[in-house]
């Protein structure tokens, strides 16, 4: 088996034991197993648990990333993959909540989730600059008030299944709107 391979398998593993168990709970040990390769080898590709996760946050980003790559997208369209992904990949909001959590509880480990944060909100910018509103402030402002909305309405939708989130998106998608066209420019 190739070194990328492994690393690809180690990185997987880590996604899926991390999101089931959470980042404290999880063990290399556990990791190692779920990857089907020693725990030993775990410590060639990454030097400790907190590497681990930063690496599989990147690519789970690259990943989701270069299915926007070439696509135009409107508004509808990202909130409805954005909103898709709570039960298409429940996954990825447990993934999330252990960054926040470590970025919380680890003041090393703040500035690594506060670069992860702030990139992610900048993907929601760029696209609200280039389409919708010209200022630069008041896009971030607005990508960083989305970006809450997604993992709060995601965190909801996890924790109880009765819980509206279509209804929620159709709310959200209006406010939005009218933000874009009444209020983003004004002030």
């Amino acid at each position: 088996m190739h070194q990328i391979d492994k690393r690809s398998r180690l990185i997987k593993a880590a996604y899926k034991i991390f999101s089931q168990k959470g980042f404290y709970n999880s063990s290399i040990k556990d990791i190692a197993a779920e990857a089907e390769i020693t725990p030993g080898l775990v410590h060639y590709y990454f030097k400790n648990k907190e590497e681990l996760l930063f690496s599989v946050q990147e690519s789970i980003q690259t990943e989701y990333q270069k299915q926007y790559e070439g696509k135009q997208m409107n508004v509808d369209m990202v909130l409805q993959e954005i909103q898709s992904r709570v039960e298409e990949d429940p996954d990825w909001y447990r993934f999330r909540y252990e960054l926040y959590s470590l970025g919380l509880k680890k003041e090393e480990c703040k500035d690594e989730v506060k670069a992860i944060l702030q990139s992610g909100k900048r993907s929601l910018a760029q696209p609200l600059e280039d389409h919708f509103i010209m200022n630069k402030k008041k896009s971030e402002g607005l990508s960083s008030i989305l970006l809450a909305c997604f993992d709060g309405l995601a965190y909801q939708k996890l924790i109880d299944e009765n819980f509206d989130l279509d209804e929620s998106y159709r709310i959200l998608k209006k406010m939005v709107e009218i933000y874009i066209c009444v209020g983003g420019e004004k002030e």
